[in-house]
């Protein structure tokens, strides 16, 4: 007989009773889960786990599925700067259903049950704000990658992209690549449902950048006019995030993404290395990108056209 908690962990710690049955969980099963507290039941039809997480939940109750960055995010994609519970809800629904009372769980998030443990021990999931959802009126295009609580990843990101402005919904595909949540066919496949402007957000940077920091990064730079090669190697020395006009190297630290300590310090280890060929390296941070963009901008800029007079002044040949 299957185990029911077991069960709830493989669907992400929330369910339907419906799809519990048909998992093999029996009706007197759940009504003694129930009955006994070892599950919840936060709104008629539906079943969590004791792990569930005060989104989820408001997810559920309100009778809608998480969608959208909040969905993507679940996935392991970074999904922009709005931090608000994004939900979707069946085009045919008339409303959003009231919640019958205040949500009082303090449980960390709940990751979509497909992403590694490896990215799960690294990363948290980022919990909305005590704040109204933004409510997205759509349908599911790819039912079976859903689940009863959240959106497949071609729903959340087609959401995404009406949702965002350009800049910051190419860096979700990228990451959405990088990730590897999403093939180049299926990402080309769910563009293709939405307005022809979308295409425009593939570019030939379009999966190179691995965090969306550094694909804000690179596209603000290469739209100012500089000549930028997104993860460059130097051979015997690593990888860098790029290459500014063929004469600074840079490095985005995107500080939410960083694995280990050990990740830490090797990309020091490469701006030391930079440094030591002659080689600048400029390290924004995503702090510098998101909120301080205009002196991000000039004193890269400034690095990069002294870099320029140093090797033209030294006779060198652009790095790559």
């Amino acid at each position: 007989m299957p185990d029911l908690l077991a069960e709830l962990t493989v669907l992400g710690e929330v369910a339907r009773a419906t799809t519990l049955r048909a998992r093999g969980i029996r009706e007197a099963d759940l009504y003694a889960a129930v009955a006994s507290g070892l599950v919840s039941r936060p709104r008629r039809g539906w079943v969590a786990s004791p792990l569930a997480d005060p989104d989820q939940l408001r997810a559920i109750t309100v009778g809608s599925r998480i969608g959208c960055s909040s969905a993507l995010r679940r996935f392991g994609v970074w999904a922009g700067v709005d931090e608000r519970l994004h939900l979707r809800v069946p085009r045919t629904a008339s409303r959003l259903v009231a919640p019958s009372e205040k949500l009082e769980v303090a449980n960390p998030g709940v990751w979509h049950p497909s992403v590694p443990n490896r990215k799960r021990r690294s990363r948290k999931v980022l919990l909305a704000p005590d704040a109204p959802p933004r409510v997205h009126w759509a349908r599911e295009i790819a039912p079976r990658r859903a689940l009863d609580w959240i959106d497949s990843p071609q729903t959340a990101l087609a959401a995404a992209v009406r949702c965002m402005d350009a800049e910051h919904a190419s860096a979700v595909i990228d990451s959405v690549l990088h990730e590897r949540v999403l093939t180049r066919r299926e990402v080309h496949a769910v563009l293709a449902t939405l307005p022809s402007a979308s295409a425009t957000l593939v570019d030939r940077f379009t999966g190179m950048p691995e965090s969306g920091v550094e694909s804000l990064f690179v596209r603000r730079m290469s739209r100012s006019g500089f000549h930028v090669e997104p993860q460059v190697d130097l051979t015997g020395f690593g990888r860098f995030d790029g290459l500014i006009d063929g004469c600074v190297l840079f490095e985005v630290d995107g500080r939410g993404f960083h694995s280990s300590a050990a990740e830490f310090f090797a990309d020091r280890d490469r701006s030391l290395v930079g440094q030591a060929f002659g080689i600048p390296v400029v390290r924004p941070s995503a702090k510098h990108v998101l909120d301080e963009w205009p002196v991000t901008f000039a004193a890269v800029a400034r690095v990069v056209e002294d870099a320029k007079i140093v090797r033209r002044h030294r006779g060198l040949p652009p790095v790559a």
